[in-house]
């Protein structure tokens, strides 16, 4: 079965779709940013009801954001672990060699925490927003901040074409290790070397195809005259009203109260 990768843009129509790409590119990095900086329960707390609110108006479903998490489970637990043995403190479990303590886990979990929220809110930006909205959103910023028209499409370009092939290459990835299956092959068994030649099966096809897929997309840029020393053509217009003002206010009222208090 092939399932849609994590991250991966859900369009449902809803109030947080609909706001201005540049308001939530901004605002979801700002409060991804200040998510880093979280320091006990009330400010955990704020976070909390801020991303459950935004979740609410996304419509997404939740599993969406579980199943990002579900990824970086060890990391966070390295994290609660490496914390956990390496802080001095009081000690809440001594097992001679190894010892946890009280410090430990209270920053180990605090950490964790933090690298929660701050996933929560990136994976959100992309959730909501369409890659090529993105990468619209992130030429109107550079050309506020004074890059000119030129550079500010480059850039945008190439942020929409890195946000386009990650998921395709995760897609492609897991049908060529289904294939391999198929054949027969074991990724899992065998020595080391067995390993290391199942796992080339795999990485060779993906980036084969993944260098096709970027030779078919320059030369299709080509054919519709989307070059470097020419900007794209927006359909949409940049308009701030309301819920774009609202978002971005409570995303850096948040980041100074975090920071600041």
């Amino acid at each position: 079965m092939i399932t849609v990768p994590a991250g991966r843009y859900i369009s449902t129509g809803s109030s947080i779709h609909a706001i201005d790409p540049s308001a939530k590119i901004v605002s979801f990095i700002a409060l991804a940013f200040s998510s880093l900086f979280l320091d006990g329960p009330a400010d955990f707390l704020v976070y909390a009801v801020l991303w459950t609110a935004v979740f609410l108006l996304s419509a997404v479903a939740l599993r969406e954001y579980l199943s990002t998490l579900w990824g970086i489970r060890f990391l966070l637990l390295l994290v609660v672990v490496f914390q956990s043995l390496f802080t001095p403190g009081r000690v809440l479990l001594d097992l001679g060699v190894v010892r946890i303590t009280v410090e430990g886990l209270a920053n180990g979990l605090i950490q964790s925490g933090r690298v929660i929220f701050a996933v929560l809110f990136g994976i959100t930006l992309s959730l909501t927003t369409s890659p090529v909205e993105i990468s619209t959103g992130f030429e109107r910023i550079l050309r506020r901040l004074g890059l000119g028209e030129s550079r500010a499409s480059k850039i945008g370009l190439a942020a929409s074409l890195t946000l386009t092939f990650i998921p395709l290459i995760s897609l492609q990835t897991e049908r060529v290790i289904m294939a391999q299956k198929v054949r027969g092959v074991e990724f899992d068994k065998g020595s080391l070397f067995k390993k290391v030649k199942n796992a080339l099966t795999v990485v060779i096809p993906v980036i084969v195809t993944s260098l096709k897929k970027a030779q078919d997309t320059a030369a299709a840029l080509q054919i519709h005259f989307r070059s470097s020393s020419r900007a794209g053509i927006h359909l949409r217009v940049s308009r701030w009203k309301l819920p774009e003002i609202l978002l971005t206010a409570t995303a850096f009222t948040a980041l100074l109260g975090v920071i600041l208090l």
